[in-house]
Protein backbone atom coordinates (compact mmCIF):
# COMPACT_ATOMS: atom_id res chain seq x y z
CA UNK A 1 0.00 0.00 0.00
CA UNK A 2 2.78 1.69 0.99
CA UNK A 3 4.43 1.67 -2.25
CA UNK A 4 1.82 3.27 -4.49
CA UNK A 5 1.22 7.57 -4.99
CA UNK A 6 -3.12 7.08 -4.64
CA UNK A 7 -4.29 9.52 -7.19
CA UNK A 8 -7.84 11.05 -6.13
CA UNK A 9 -7.88 14.04 -8.64
CA UNK A 10 -7.47 14.26 -12.53
CA UNK A 11 -7.35 17.88 -13.92
CA UNK A 12 -7.04 18.55 -17.87
CA UNK A 13 -6.05 21.78 -19.41
CA UNK A 14 -5.03 22.49 -23.27
CA UNK A 15 -2.97 25.34 -24.64
CA UNK A 16 -0.88 25.71 -27.75
CA UNK A 17 -1.27 22.37 -28.72
CA UNK A 18 -0.60 20.51 -26.18
CA UNK A 19 -2.61 18.67 -23.48
CA UNK A 20 -1.36 19.80 -19.78
CA UNK A 21 -2.36 17.23 -17.31
CA UNK A 22 -2.32 17.85 -13.74
CA UNK A 23 -3.00 15.06 -10.50
CA UNK A 24 -3.58 14.98 -7.03
CA UNK A 25 -2.07 12.73 -4.63
CA UNK A 26 -3.54 11.51 -1.48
CA UNK A 27 -2.04 11.16 1.57
CA UNK A 28 -3.13 8.51 4.45
CA UNK A 29 -1.37 9.91 6.93
CA UNK A 30 -3.55 12.90 7.69
CA UNK A 31 -7.24 11.38 5.65
CA UNK A 32 -8.59 10.52 8.75
CA UNK A 33 -9.73 12.32 11.56
CA UNK A 34 -7.86 11.91 15.02
CA UNK A 35 -10.01 11.03 17.90
CA UNK A 36 -9.26 13.25 20.89
CA UNK A 37 -7.93 15.62 18.38
CA UNK A 38 -8.91 19.71 19.51
CA UNK A 39 -8.09 23.40 17.73
CA UNK A 40 -6.97 23.91 14.19
CA UNK A 41 -5.18 21.01 12.17
CA UNK A 42 -1.58 21.70 10.66
CA UNK A 43 -2.80 21.99 7.39
CA UNK A 44 -2.49 18.83 5.03
CA UNK A 45 -0.22 18.72 2.74
CA UNK A 46 -0.91 18.37 -0.79
CA UNK A 47 1.22 16.36 -3.86
CA UNK A 48 0.51 18.14 -6.99
CA UNK A 49 1.71 16.66 -10.55
CA UNK A 50 2.04 18.53 -13.54
CA UNK A 51 3.10 17.40 -17.41
CA UNK A 52 1.83 18.15 -20.67
CA UNK A 53 2.21 16.31 -24.03
CA UNK A 54 0.06 16.39 -27.50
CA UNK A 55 -1.90 13.42 -26.22
CA UNK A 56 -3.60 12.91 -22.64
CA UNK A 57 -1.86 9.37 -22.39
CA UNK A 58 1.22 10.82 -23.56
CA UNK A 59 1.14 13.40 -20.86
CA UNK A 60 0.56 11.08 -18.10
CA UNK A 61 2.88 8.86 -19.65
CA UNK A 62 5.63 11.07 -19.07
CA UNK A 63 4.38 12.25 -15.48
CA UNK A 64 4.68 8.29 -14.57
CA UNK A 65 8.13 8.06 -16.13
CA UNK A 66 9.38 10.75 -13.30
CA UNK A 67 7.14 9.21 -10.29
CA UNK A 68 9.10 7.46 -7.73
CA UNK A 69 6.51 5.46 -6.68
CA UNK A 70 4.24 3.77 -9.34
CA UNK A 71 0.20 6.03 -9.91
CA UNK A 72 -2.41 4.51 -8.85
CA UNK A 73 -5.84 5.71 -10.45
CA UNK A 74 -8.04 3.11 -8.87
CA UNK A 75 -9.13 5.48 -5.88
CA UNK A 76 -9.73 8.92 -8.59
CA UNK A 77 -12.91 10.98 -7.37
CA UNK A 78 -12.69 13.86 -9.01
CA UNK A 79 -12.25 15.04 -12.76
CA UNK A 80 -11.66 19.10 -13.48
CA UNK A 81 -11.40 20.27 -17.06
CA UNK A 82 -10.66 23.53 -18.22
CA UNK A 83 -12.78 25.63 -20.23
CA UNK A 84 -10.74 25.11 -23.52
CA UNK A 85 -10.60 21.30 -23.15
CA UNK A 86 -14.76 21.50 -22.75
CA UNK A 87 -15.50 23.72 -25.95
CA UNK A 88 -13.32 21.57 -28.10
CA UNK A 89 -11.71 18.67 -27.21
CA UNK A 90 -13.98 16.19 -24.62
CA UNK A 91 -13.90 13.76 -27.23
CA UNK A 92 -10.27 13.30 -26.52
CA UNK A 93 -11.01 12.87 -22.36
CA UNK A 94 -13.91 10.85 -23.60
CA UNK A 95 -11.40 8.69 -25.43
CA UNK A 96 -8.78 8.18 -22.70
CA UNK A 97 -11.25 7.71 -20.20
CA UNK A 98 -12.87 4.40 -21.97
CA UNK A 99 -9.46 3.28 -22.77
CA UNK A 100 -7.97 3.20 -19.22
CA UNK A 101 -9.06 0.62 -17.23
CA UNK A 102 -8.38 1.56 -13.99
CA UNK A 103 -10.64 4.95 -14.72
CA UNK A 104 -14.26 4.57 -12.96
CA UNK A 105 -16.89 6.28 -14.36
CA UNK A 106 -18.58 7.20 -10.81
CA UNK A 107 -16.42 10.17 -10.38
CA UNK A 108 -17.29 13.94 -10.10
CA UNK A 109 -16.93 15.82 -13.20
CA UNK A 110 -16.46 19.44 -12.97
CA UNK A 111 -15.37 22.53 -15.44
CA UNK A 112 -13.21 25.97 -14.61
CA UNK A 113 -12.79 29.21 -16.35
CA UNK A 114 -9.65 29.72 -13.69
CA UNK A 115 -6.16 27.68 -13.83
CA UNK A 116 -7.06 24.03 -13.17
CA UNK A 117 -4.09 23.91 -10.89
CA UNK A 118 -5.29 26.29 -8.86
CA UNK A 119 -8.66 24.53 -8.33
CA UNK A 120 -7.32 21.69 -7.49
CA UNK A 121 -5.29 23.55 -5.24
CA UNK A 122 -7.85 24.80 -2.97
CA UNK A 123 -8.25 24.67 0.31
CA UNK A 124 -10.84 22.88 3.02
CA UNK A 125 -11.99 24.18 6.11
CA UNK A 126 -9.71 23.80 9.26
CA UNK A 127 -6.62 22.33 7.29
CA UNK A 128 -8.47 19.14 6.60
CA UNK A 129 -7.04 17.59 3.38
CA UNK A 130 -8.64 18.02 0.08
CA UNK A 131 -10.93 15.29 0.68
CA UNK A 132 -13.45 17.02 2.79
CA UNK A 133 -13.69 19.99 0.02
CA UNK A 134 -16.56 20.39 -2.49
CA UNK A 135 -14.69 19.28 -5.42
CA UNK A 136 -14.54 15.57 -3.99
CA UNK A 137 -16.85 15.63 -1.72
CA UNK A 138 -20.04 17.73 -3.08
CA UNK A 139 -23.25 15.63 -1.24
CA UNK A 140 -23.19 17.85 1.88
CA UNK A 141 -24.14 21.60 -0.58
CA UNK A 142 -26.83 19.76 -2.86
CA UNK A 143 -28.29 18.48 0.39
CA UNK A 144 -28.62 21.30 2.63
CA UNK A 145 -28.50 23.88 0.19
CA UNK A 146 -29.33 22.55 -3.58
CA UNK A 147 -28.13 25.45 -5.92
CA UNK A 148 -27.21 23.38 -9.47
CA UNK A 149 -27.24 19.98 -10.23
CA UNK A 150 -23.86 18.00 -9.27
CA UNK A 151 -23.65 14.72 -11.05
CA UNK A 152 -21.01 12.03 -11.89
CA UNK A 153 -19.34 11.21 -15.12
CA UNK A 154 -21.64 8.40 -15.94
CA UNK A 155 -24.44 10.58 -15.83
CA UNK A 156 -22.73 12.53 -18.31
CA UNK A 157 -21.35 9.93 -20.41
CA UNK A 158 -25.14 9.08 -20.82
CA UNK A 159 -26.30 11.95 -21.76
CA UNK A 160 -23.50 13.59 -24.00
CA UNK A 161 -24.77 11.07 -27.34
CA UNK A 162 -28.16 12.38 -26.91
CA UNK A 163 -29.62 13.85 -29.75
CA UNK A 164 -31.79 15.87 -27.86
CA UNK A 165 -31.50 17.46 -24.01
CA UNK A 166 -28.59 19.29 -22.31
CA UNK A 167 -26.18 18.43 -19.74
CA UNK A 168 -24.93 21.00 -17.06
CA UNK A 169 -20.79 20.34 -15.85
CA UNK A 170 -20.62 22.17 -12.60
CA UNK A 171 -17.86 25.12 -12.68
CA UNK A 172 -16.12 25.98 -10.21
CA UNK A 173 -14.15 28.82 -8.66
CA UNK A 174 -11.90 30.16 -6.14
CA UNK A 175 -13.67 32.16 -3.38
CA UNK A 176 -11.19 34.66 -1.81
CA UNK A 177 -12.95 37.18 -0.10
CA UNK A 178 -15.69 34.92 1.92
CA UNK A 179 -13.57 33.11 4.48
CA UNK A 180 -10.64 33.69 6.38
CA UNK A 181 -8.14 31.28 8.33
CA UNK A 182 -7.69 34.00 11.22
CA UNK A 183 -6.81 37.06 9.07
CA UNK A 184 -5.77 35.28 6.14
CA UNK A 185 -7.93 34.68 3.12
CA UNK A 186 -8.90 31.03 2.65
CA UNK A 187 -9.01 29.58 -1.53
CA UNK A 188 -12.59 27.76 -1.13
CA UNK A 189 -13.99 26.16 -4.70
CA UNK A 190 -16.85 27.47 -5.13
CA UNK A 191 -19.86 26.61 -7.74
CA UNK A 192 -20.35 29.87 -10.16
CA UNK A 193 -22.57 28.31 -13.19
CA UNK A 194 -22.00 25.92 -15.69
CA UNK A 195 -20.86 24.49 -18.90
CA UNK A 196 -23.60 23.57 -21.32
CA UNK A 197 -23.15 20.47 -23.21
CA UNK A 198 -26.41 19.46 -26.27
CA UNK A 199 -25.67 17.53 -28.48
CA UNK A 200 -21.99 16.65 -28.92
CA UNK A 201 -20.92 20.63 -28.56
CA UNK A 202 -20.39 23.13 -26.48
CA UNK A 203 -23.20 25.24 -25.88
CA UNK A 204 -21.76 28.01 -23.31
CA UNK A 205 -21.17 29.05 -20.20
CA UNK A 206 -23.76 30.06 -17.80
CA UNK A 207 -23.98 31.67 -14.44
CA UNK A 208 -25.39 30.25 -11.73
CA UNK A 209 -28.15 32.95 -11.19
CA UNK A 210 -29.31 31.97 -14.78
CA UNK A 211 -29.64 28.33 -13.91
CA UNK A 212 -31.81 28.44 -10.59
CA UNK A 213 -34.99 26.81 -12.53
CA UNK A 214 -33.23 23.67 -12.34
CA UNK A 215 -33.71 22.67 -9.22
CA UNK A 216 -37.22 22.84 -9.34
CA UNK A 217 -36.96 19.54 -11.60
CA UNK A 218 -34.03 17.90 -10.28
CA UNK A 219 -34.28 14.74 -8.36
CA UNK A 220 -31.12 15.80 -6.21
CA UNK A 221 -32.90 18.70 -4.49
CA UNK A 222 -33.97 17.82 -1.48
CA UNK A 223 -33.48 21.18 0.49
CA UNK A 224 -33.71 24.56 -0.70
CA UNK A 225 -33.25 28.01 1.21
CA UNK A 226 -35.41 30.48 -0.07
CA UNK A 227 -35.51 34.89 1.21
CA UNK A 228 -38.71 36.72 0.61
CA UNK A 229 -39.99 40.49 0.75
CA UNK A 230 -36.28 41.92 1.02
CA UNK A 231 -35.28 39.00 3.58
CA UNK A 232 -37.51 39.50 5.83
CA UNK A 233 -38.86 36.39 5.51
CA UNK A 234 -36.73 33.14 4.82
CA UNK A 235 -38.69 29.62 4.09
CA UNK A 236 -37.02 26.24 3.28
CA UNK A 237 -38.32 24.33 0.84
CA UNK A 238 -38.15 20.18 1.32
CA UNK A 239 -38.40 17.60 -1.50
CA UNK A 240 -39.64 19.47 -4.47
CA UNK A 241 -41.72 17.60 -7.07
CA UNK A 242 -41.18 18.83 -11.04
CA UNK A 243 -43.54 17.91 -13.90
CA UNK A 244 -43.28 18.21 -17.43
CA UNK A 245 -46.18 17.65 -19.52
CA UNK A 246 -46.29 17.21 -23.33
CA UNK A 247 -49.03 18.94 -25.10
CA UNK A 248 -50.23 17.83 -28.92
CA UNK A 249 -49.43 20.17 -31.57
CA UNK A 250 -47.27 21.09 -34.87
CA UNK A 251 -44.71 21.75 -32.13
CA UNK A 252 -44.41 19.71 -29.11
CA UNK A 253 -45.66 22.59 -26.40
CA UNK A 254 -45.16 22.09 -22.45
CA UNK A 255 -46.69 22.79 -18.99
CA UNK A 256 -44.84 22.88 -16.29
CA UNK A 257 -46.04 22.14 -12.67
CA UNK A 258 -43.80 22.54 -9.46
CA UNK A 259 -45.27 21.13 -6.39
CA UNK A 260 -43.74 21.30 -2.56
CA UNK A 261 -44.05 21.86 0.92
CA UNK A 262 -41.90 24.72 2.92
CA UNK A 263 -41.17 25.49 6.63
CA UNK A 264 -41.51 29.16 7.67
CA UNK A 265 -38.05 30.23 9.25
CA UNK A 266 -37.67 33.95 9.59
CA UNK A 267 -41.13 36.01 8.95
CA UNK A 268 -39.92 39.62 10.66
CA UNK A 269 -43.11 41.49 9.78
CA UNK A 270 -45.49 38.65 10.85
CA UNK A 271 -46.65 38.59 7.46
CA UNK A 272 -49.33 35.78 6.24
CA UNK A 273 -48.99 32.27 5.30
CA UNK A 274 -51.36 33.04 2.50
CA UNK A 275 -49.45 36.60 1.02
CA UNK A 276 -45.84 33.90 1.70
CA UNK A 277 -47.54 31.11 -0.41
CA UNK A 278 -48.25 33.41 -2.96
CA UNK A 279 -44.73 35.01 -2.98
CA UNK A 280 -43.12 31.97 -3.27
CA UNK A 281 -45.08 30.81 -5.82
CA UNK A 282 -44.15 33.44 -7.92
CA UNK A 283 -40.35 33.88 -6.89
CA UNK A 284 -40.03 30.38 -8.36
CA UNK A 285 -41.77 31.02 -11.61
CA UNK A 286 -39.74 33.60 -11.91
CA UNK A 287 -36.79 31.52 -11.63
CA UNK A 288 -38.23 28.54 -14.44
CA UNK A 289 -38.53 31.40 -16.69
CA UNK A 290 -35.12 32.96 -16.57
CA UNK A 291 -33.74 29.83 -17.05
CA UNK A 292 -36.00 29.17 -19.85
CA UNK A 293 -35.36 32.59 -21.68
CA UNK A 294 -31.66 31.47 -20.88
CA UNK A 295 -32.27 28.12 -22.92
CA UNK A 296 -33.27 30.40 -25.65
CA UNK A 297 -30.24 32.56 -25.84
CA UNK A 298 -27.74 29.56 -25.81
CA UNK A 299 -29.75 27.56 -27.76
CA UNK A 300 -30.38 24.91 -25.76
CA UNK A 301 -32.55 22.69 -23.61
CA UNK A 302 -31.42 23.73 -19.93
CA UNK A 303 -34.72 21.92 -18.69
CA UNK A 304 -34.44 18.94 -20.57
CA UNK A 305 -38.11 19.69 -21.44
CA UNK A 306 -37.75 17.69 -25.09
CA UNK A 307 -36.46 14.21 -23.30
CA UNK A 308 -39.96 13.06 -22.46
CA UNK A 309 -41.50 13.72 -26.67
CA UNK A 310 -38.37 12.18 -27.42
CA UNK A 311 -38.99 8.94 -25.22
CA UNK A 312 -42.76 8.34 -25.61
CA UNK A 313 -43.99 10.68 -28.75
CA UNK A 314 -40.42 9.88 -30.93
CA UNK A 315 -42.67 9.36 -34.08
CA UNK A 316 -44.79 12.88 -33.87
CA UNK A 317 -41.64 15.02 -33.99
CA UNK A 318 -38.53 14.99 -36.00
CA UNK A 319 -35.41 15.67 -34.04
CA UNK A 320 -35.14 19.22 -35.54
CA UNK A 321 -38.43 20.31 -33.77
CA UNK A 322 -37.92 19.01 -30.82
CA UNK A 323 -34.27 20.94 -30.39
CA UNK A 324 -35.90 24.18 -31.16
CA UNK A 325 -36.20 25.54 -28.15
CA UNK A 326 -38.02 29.15 -27.18
CA UNK A 327 -40.13 30.13 -24.36
CA UNK A 328 -43.38 30.50 -26.70
CA UNK A 329 -43.35 26.50 -26.07
CA UNK A 330 -44.38 26.81 -22.13
CA UNK A 331 -47.82 26.96 -22.26
CA UNK A 332 -48.19 27.29 -18.54
CA UNK A 333 -46.43 27.12 -15.48
CA UNK A 334 -48.43 26.13 -12.39
CA UNK A 335 -46.93 26.51 -8.54
CA UNK A 336 -48.21 24.88 -5.61
CA UNK A 337 -46.64 25.63 -2.27
CA UNK A 338 -47.62 24.64 0.92
CA UNK A 339 -46.07 26.17 4.63
CA UNK A 340 -46.50 23.07 6.62
CA UNK A 341 -44.61 24.38 9.52
CA UNK A 342 -43.53 27.60 11.54
CA UNK A 343 -39.84 28.15 13.48
CA UNK A 344 -40.64 28.05 17.13
CA UNK A 345 -38.54 30.75 18.66
CA UNK A 346 -36.69 30.25 22.08
CA UNK A 347 -38.26 32.07 24.62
Amino acid sequence: MQNRTYITALGIDYSKGEFIVFIQGLNFSNIAKQEGSSGLQQAAPMFIGQEKAKSIQAAFSKLEQNTALPLYYGHIRTIILSKNVIKKHLNSVIEYMGENPFLRYNCWLFGTKEDVKEIILGESFFNYPSLYSIIHNPEPLFKENFIIPIEKYNRFISKYYQTVGSYVIPSISIKKDQFFNNKKPSNINSLDGGFVIGQQQYKGWVKKQDLTGLKWFSKQASTIPLSLFKEKVSVIIRKPKGLIKVLNGSKPTYDLFVKAKAILVQNEENMSVNKIQKELALKIKREIVKTINKSGEIHADLLNMSEKPYRYKHSKWDIQTLNSMDKSLIKDIIVKIKIVENASYKK
